[in-house]
């Protein structure tokens, strides 16, 4: 069966989600992705893949940058959990490998090392802004010095078979939008026990194709971090896609410590932090199941915004439309009106936070509420207490962005909008681009095309997800950016995790 090849993805204008084109650079790195099901065969994935490229322009980029001698060609292969065990395949990958590099040295590579990162993520970012992720391989291939900056630094060397943390990838990217410091975006990998015994799947290996045209893997290493460069940094800006539901207006923080929040103001006076949420989350269900007969009321995840009071005041956040349970406007249109809203946020420094715990208790304990104090990834080895006590330190900085929560910052309460089958189906479709996203942490089977044998191929298309979120952190000191001797107006380094569903980043 032909496959049914998407040329292009889409974007609604109206919300102001176009993506953007890197620098010149980008010429030398290019993207694919592959939505497979688990029906499709090995060959017939790399047959169709040929196909496809055989139909693209033929540029070569060596042709583009001049002949290069130490020009070295690279690709780094992501495959969802359930194609953790194609990666492993040495014939696959070969065949792979042969089919990208030969249709961009129009079939003329000469005999040298290629160097090629693969790893395992949670899956693809989904074809619609509300669908699902979905299956399949996606790749960056290229140059290796632009794709995989220090892939064969030792440090990040080591077994990922026994750890208790999941090794991870980060991206750099442009800044958020109106901020001046490059972006790098963690994206923890899947876990890959049931599929291939690792905690996480995270290789670089070495591969080199002979006169005679034979390609063959000469060296692999495990690895427990790697950083990628998807494009070129630019003057251009990292796109954040934060699809979140505001419950309630930003409410001021009267009492709290470290990660706990005590108490908060709700129309002028102290109240219980929990007490709010505990009279909005039932008439939410309730709203739900009037709307979607198919819906089941279950565990809902909230999160809430930390916010600087004088964000609060330059945002106008007080007069923020919040979900009114009564209303007929659907949860989807809601949260596509608030996205301008999210991205201004998360661009001036506002952190957001999963609710782990509260409500109930009583006397001083009444109310309380646990936020996730995690904003940073650190590697399998890095100890947690650090983290804690770093986070304990900070907890009467003067910067109520800083730290965790401070009395006088502000909480706002969001939760993930409930989409039906219409919402999802009606939701705009992705422009073609390089995106990292959030998967549900769920332990269905994802999208693979409903199981047919058909194969989805997406040229200038990269996309993965993670379950476990993505961490950003935004750093001033980089080399080449920002190097003037004006260091006390820079900005400080920020550092947050969004971890809800469905949320993504345009890089």
């Amino acid at each position: 069966m032909r496959p049914r090849i998407f040329a292009r993805f889409r974007l609604s204008r109206r919300h102001s989600l176009q993506t953007r084109r890197f620098g010149s650079q980008s010429d030398s790195i290019r993207k694919i992705s592959l939505t497979l099901s688990t029906k499709a065969p090995k060959r017939t994935a790399v047959e169709e893949l040929k196909r496809h490229l055989a139909n693209l322009p033929r540029t070569s980029v060596n042709a583009q940058n001049g002949i290069d001698p130490d020009y070295q060609h690279g690709a780094a292969v992501f495959a969802s959990r359930e194609f953790a065990t194609w990666l492993g395949d040495e014939s696959f990958m070969t065949a792979l490998l042969e089919t990208l590099l030969s249709s961009e040295s129009h079939g003329q590579l000469k005999s040298q090392d290629i160097n090629v990162l693969y790893a395992v993520a949670d899956g693809l970012t989904p074809k619609r802004l509300f669908g699902e992720p979905q299956a399949g391989l996606s790749i960056l291939y290229g140059s290796a010095d632009a794709i995989l900056p220090g892939m064969w630094d030792s440090e990040d060397f080591g077994s990922n078979i026994d750890q208790d943390r999941e090794a991870s990838v980060s991206f750099l990217s442009n800044p958020l939008p109106r901020d001046t410091r490059p972006l790098e975006i963690i994206l923890p990998l899947a876990n890959t026990v049931f599929q291939n015994g690792r905690r996480s799947t995270l290789f670089a290996s070495r591969w080199q194709k002979d006169h005679n045209g034979s390609m063959a893997r000469t060296l692999i290493q495990e690895k427990r971090a790697q950083r990628i460069c998807p494009g070129s940094i630019s003057a251009g800006h990292t796109k954040p896609i934060l699809p979140l539901l505001p419950l309630s207006p930003p409410r001021k923080i009267v009492a709290g410590l470290g990660n706990i929040v005590r108490q908060i103001e709700v129309n002028g006076s102290a109240a219980p932090a929990s007490k709010e949420l505990e009279g909005l989350i039932p008439r939410v269900f309730d709203a739900r199941s009037k709307r979607d007969q198919s819906y089941s009321p279950g565990p809902i995840g909230v999160w809430c915004w930390v916010i600087p009071p004088h964000v609060v005041e330059s945002k106008n956040l007080l007069d923020l439309k919040v979900l009114d349970p009564e209303t007929s406007q659907s949860e989807a249109d809601l949260s596509l009106e608030a996205l301008s809203v999210f991205s201004e946020l998360i661009s001036s420094g506002c952190r957001l936070h999963k609710i782990l715990s509260g409500g109930g208790g009583w006397g001083l304990k009444q109310g309380l509420l646990s936020l996730d104090p995690e904003i940073s990834h650190s590697l399998p080895d890095q100890d947690d207490v650090e983290m804690f006590i770093k986070a304990f330190q900070e907890r009467d900085s003067p910067n109520p962005s800083e730290g965790l929560v401070t009395p006088g910052s502000y909480l706002m309460f969001c939760i993930e909008p409930h989409c039906t089958e219409g919402d999802i189906r009606s939701s705009k479709q992705m422009e073609p681009a390089a995106v990292l996203g959030v998967a549900p942490n769920y332990d269905g089977k994802l999208d693979s095309g409903s199981l047919s044998d058909k194969i989805d191929i997406v040229s200038d298309h990269f996309g993965v997800v993670s379950t476990a979120g993505l961490f950003l952190k935004a750093l001033p000191h980089i080399a080449g950016v920002n190097g003037t001797n004006e260091s006390a107006k820079r900005p400080q380094a920020f550092t947050t995790k969004i971890d809800f569903p469905r949320a993504s980043f345009v890089l």
